[in-house]
């Protein structure tokens, strides 16, 4: 059987060249060619297109659960403001019980999450304020605010704005006492110093400390610290105050997080009694909470001892990797979107559905992928030739650097970060071209077309609404003629070129005409 890849080049949007489009400032000859030689279209990979609300930005979770999904999934996020028009929200079991434990312990409600005002795949400020005004109806008189400033799905210096509004919205119910910056309390990559400061932040282990939440802003302003780097700091006029709004034994906390991959490593300290032992290389925790109710809004995984959800999730059946049961196949990316490959393709299990093999390559660990714009996408393409060589039927890739490096807003390193990528590509192509085999090259959401904002001339540093590429790179079918569609058309186009039966749960059509 020939072998067939699938390579996610994740952030790889498709818009006319322009000042702030780094894919079209960069030298990608292999791309192009490619582009030029076979058939391709574009694909809707945002909005409605992919579950979420309509004209929102893509986002890499949405993106690759339609991918493996074929047909569109409904976003948690649509969901849960769903249930907030029509009421259920405000009955919402774990929600309830966490806001019971509170008014029993005669305790207090922690609210943490990321507050972002932009189109942001990890939170809404809705999800925010219906958790206050549940918990404030219910009677809950000591309602703290932990908020994680964005700075990446939002402009880099807009926090002042957003928590200045939150502070409105909430007043009278619920108080501002810790911001932190999102590379701290929402790392994904085992960073655990930088996990460390939050989690100490959020006990009143160690922090800054100001008395407004505009004077901890305003204090990175003029370091010239985006939001994104925020240090960790207490909002709290006196020690006491800080010892005070800090989280307790016997006290409430919900994760107003709507995405669980930048969620768990928090999380984690706070729920895992054997901590250091499931995190090898983590850290003491010099404040140990205990006896508290932990809600995280959507399914944060495996792992997370007696944890309340929310809104649990309802694993996808019969999704991609379940069509290729017979199949040797393997799903490849390095640790910033290794669960995209693994838990959000194959519709939301944790472990290995058939036949399906896991491979991860470690990300490097620098404060700011601008720094290594090549990230470990070489090591990801050795891995896929090896895979390649072994005579596995189907290879699934993932390469990281379009939107992770996009995110930094640094122009000149994404244009080499693409540059890198084209190498890899050109590696992959003909390896695969080599076996006879085919090559499907596709984004997952834009990114790195879009690196300024046009109308404000700011730097860009989130997703964006562009269509994303599809090729069908195969030199038995260079004549072949497809369509154009959304994501959610990949699956069933892999079975038609693999000559499979497309299963029951895939409703979308193939490309091919």
């Amino acid at each position: 059987m020939r072998p067939l890849v699938l390579l996610i080049l994740d952030g790889w949007g498709i818009a006319p060249a322009s000042k702030g489009n780094a894919i079209e400032a960069a030298k990608k000859p292999h791309f192009d060619k490619l582009w030029d030689k076979y058939p391709h279209t574009t694909l809707d990979a945002s909005g409605k297109h992919v579950g979420l609300p309509a004209d929102w930005v893509g986002n890499s979770e949405a993106g690759h659960a339609n991918i493996g999904a074929g047909r569109i999934v409904k976003d948690d996020m649509v969901i849960i403001s769903e249930d907030i028009a029509n009421g259920r929200f405000q009955k919402n079991l774990a929600l309830n019980q966490t806001v019971d434990f509170v008014l029993k312990n005669k305790s207090r409600l922690h609210v943490m999450g990321m507050a972002s005002d932009g189109q942001s795949p990890h939170s809404s400020l809705e999800h925010l304020y219906a958790i206050v005004d549940l918990a404030t109806a219910r009677g809950v008189k000591e309602v703290y605010l932990h908020l994680f400033s964005d700075g990446r799905d939002a402009p880099q210096f807009n926090a002042i704005k957003i928590v200045g509004n939150i502070a409105k919205r909430v007043s009278g119910k619920a108080r501002i006492v810790s911001l932190i910056g999102r590379f701290y309390a929402m790392d994904r990559g085992k960073n655990w110093d930088r996990t460390k400061r939050a989690y100490d932040c959020l006990t009143g282990v160690d922090s800054l400390r100001f008395s407004a939440p505009e004077e901890a802003i305003l204090h990175a302003y003029n370091k010239k610290i985006t939001d994104e780097y925020l240090e960790p700091a207490m909002i709290a006029a006196t020690n006491r105050e800080r010892q005070e709004t800090r989280i307790h034994d016997n006290d409430g906390v919900i994760f107003f997080n709507a995405r669980s991959d930048r969620a768990r490593q928090l999380a984690k300290c706070f729920v895992q009694k054997a901590f250091n032992k499931l995190n090898p290389g983590s850290f003491r925790r010099e404040a140990v909470v205990r006896n508290i109710t932990f809600c995280a809004l959507t399914d944060f995984g495996p792992d997370l001892d007696h944890i309340l959800t929310a809104y649990p999730a309802a694993a996808l059946k019969e999704t991609l990797p379940f069509g290729l049961e017979n199949l040797k196949q393997v799903y490849i990316a390095e640790t910033e979107k290794y669960a995209h490959m693994t838990y959000f393709i194959n519709g939301g299990s944790a472990d290995p559905v058939n036949s399906e093999i896991r491979v991860r390559v470690p990300s490097p660990i620098v404060k700011s992928y601008a720094q290594k714009p090549e990230m470990s996408v070489r090591e990801v393409t050795r891995k896929t030739l090896r895979f390649l060589n072994e005579g596995f039927n189907f290879v699934a890739v993932n390469f990281a650097n379009p939107d992770m490096v996009g995110h930094t807003g640094d122009f000149a390193a994404v244009v080499k970060a693409i540059e890198v990528v084209d190498g890899c590509v050109k590696e992959v192509a003909r390896a695969v071209l080599k076996r006879h085999g085919t090559l499907i090259i596709i984004g997952d959401h834009g990114n790195a077309e879009k690196m300024l904002d046009l109308k404000t001339g700011e730097i860009w540093t989130g997703h964006t609404t562009n269509p994303v590429p599809f090729m069908l790179v195969d030199d038995s079918r260079r004549g072949m003629k497809i369509c154009h569609g959304e994501l959610a058309n990949v699956a069933p186009t892999i079975y038609d070129i693999l000559g499979l039966k497309k299963i029951s749960n895939i409703l979308h059509k193939s490309l091919i005409k």
